[in-house]
């Protein structure tokens, strides 16, 4: 059990499951990279900012985390309840890492995921019903899913628009990115060149 935020120390921190120690506790920027904390409860907890690279979350209760701006990569977040949570971007823009993160069966209903990179994330089977995923930052930062495997994952309600996706993305049956307003890597590309082209600096006067 953790009685003060200051005692975690990362790499080998642990909390026993059920724990409720760092439930609405503000840990902005904290570094739990690698800590052991499968099916903890966060519930409430501030964690912007905070560096939970290849942390174990497996069952873990982070419904109303705010998670802006955290490093979650490689993260196992297998079952977690991040109902509610917050992985939008943070107050200067940046975003929230997911890459090759594990949120096989994870709750993520009603969360905000707006600009969150998901990219090589495992999502099978996640339920994202109602969340939002569309960033507010469409153009300069979008949410990402490119190489992400979405199988069987419940999107009913999603804002998926303005997403992004590539061939390697894997969707549940019958889904449409399109349909979703999802965006294509590829035509991301050729509109930054269509973009160049158009917005072509003249060459200078010679004097």
């Amino acid at each position: 059990m953790c009685e003060d935020d200051d005692e975690i120390r990362p790499g080998n921190f642990s909390l026993p499951p059920g724990d409720r120690s760092l439930a609405g506790l503000v840990m902005q920027g904290r570094d739990l990279m690698d800590a052991q904390l499968a099916h903890v409860d966060l519930t409430g907890a501030d964690l912007y900012w905070g560096s939970l690279q290849g942390c174990v979350l497996q069952g873990a209760i982070l419904r109303d985390c705010c998670l802006r701006g955290a490093w979650l990569v490689g993260a196992n977040l297998r079952e977690a309840d991040l109902t509610h949570a917050d992985l939008s971007l943070d107050n200067l823009g940046g975003t929230t890492h997911l890459e090759g993160a594990d949120l096989t069966g994870a709750d993520l209903r009603r969360a905000n995921i707006g600009g969150a990179l998901f990219t090589r994330a495992i999502l099978v089977g996640a339920d994202l019903r109602g969340a939002w995923a569309r960033s507010i930052f469409p153009s300069e930062r979008p949410t990402r899913f490119d190489s992400a495997d979405l199988t069987d994952a419940r999107l009913g309600g999603v804002d998926l628009t303005g997403c992004i996706y590539n061939d390697e993305t894997r969707f549940p049956r019958a889904f449409s990115p399109r349909h979703a307003r999802m965006v294509h890597v590829k035509d991301i590309d050729e509109l930054k060149t269509k973009t160049k082209k158009r917005t072509g600096r003249p060459g200078r006067r010679s004097r």
